[in-house]
């Protein structure tokens, strides 16, 4: 019986004072070997995928059974991913790499060779992009050739998120707005400690040492600052809403577009580090623990 009421109380929401609660759902919790890391997730070609920073692999499960039905060798220290081309894109932080696994097959097809240490990866408008954190650059790879065509400067990259035309890069002192069909930053926004990245419908959201701060891509400002006790992880933009992961605190802190505030908190596994929206509901991978969690809003 007590096992039941931890596992029905297993997700709580607090709200801040003066707002209403909100009651998202554990849809499921899939277990992974606690040596994995899991770290993030995206979904293609039908089926979820998770990377492992602590094991060199890409799991496959399916949405409809909750379950790992394989696993792709890949390069060490993946994480961030997207995807595009019929492919998963994964940064391989302690390899140097992004890895190509196709969607079709779950073969590893590529791995291209990108700067020290990327730090996360997408595909956006024809194109997978990379952070490398430690060369301090944005690189833009081309899915026919698999190799970088360009690299866009921006000391210490961390985040990099496609929105509203335009790729968004995020590190050090600052974020880049990158314009594909010139391949030329067209605007520097300046944000001290700039880290991941999200986009909602009419901004973009960049985590920070002490919060997250809101950009408005038609005048690109920062209009907002959003405190928050980090240190914080990937956000996305799940029902309308900016899930940002709190990791230490295990769990997902809510922040409300319309009033620019937290209106909540999500408990979630162990060191919740990437929070991913697919088909409306939130993946977060317990980065310090052995499972994944799927949550509905």
């Amino acid at each position: 019986m007590r096992k039941a009421l931890l596992l029905l109380t297993a997700l709580v929401v607090v709200a801040t004072a003066g707002a209403a609660s909100t009651a998202p759902t554990v849809v499921a919790r899939i277990p992974v070997s606690a040596v994995l890391q899991p770290c993030a997730s995206a979904a293609g070609g039908g089926f979820v995928w998770v990377s492992g920073y602590g094991s060199p692999y890409l799991l496959k499960i399916d949405p409809r059974r909750n379950r790992v039905v394989s696993r792709t060798p890949i390069g060490y220290g993946s994480c961030g991913l997207g995807f595009g081309a019929g492919s998963l894109w994964i940064e391989d932080t302690s390899s140097n790499t992004v890895s190509r696994v196709s969607a079709r097959t779950g073969k590893r097809v590529a791995a291209v060779k990108v700067g020290f240490t990327p730090y996360d990866a997408t595909f956006a408008y024809g194109a997978a992009w990379a952070t490398a954190n430690g060369s301090g650059d944005v690189e833009r790879i081309d899915p026919a050739r698999n190799r970088v065509v360009k690299r866009f400067p921006l000391g210490s990259a961390v985040g990099v998120v496609g929105a509203f035309g335009s790729v968004w890069g995020a590190g050090g002192t600052s974020v880049i707005r990158i314009d594909p069909a010139t391949n030329a930053i067209a605007a520097t926004i300046p944000v001290p400690n700039a880290a991941w990245t999200a986009a909602s419908d009419d901004a973009v959201w960049v985590t920070t040492n002490s919060g997250v701060v809101r950009i408005d891509p038609a005048t690109n400002a920062v209009v907002a600052t959003v405190p928050l006790t980090g240190p914080l992880g990937d956000p996305d933009v799940v029902a309308g809403k900016v899930w940002v992961p709190q990791i230490r605190s295990n769990r997902i802190a809510i922040v409300d577009p319309a009033s620019n505030s937290v209106i909540g908190f999500v408990r979630t596994g162990t060191g919740p580090f990437v929070v991913t929206r697919i088909a409306g509901d939130a993946w977060v991978p317990s980065w310090k623990g052995k499972d994944i969690w799927r949550i509905r809003p």
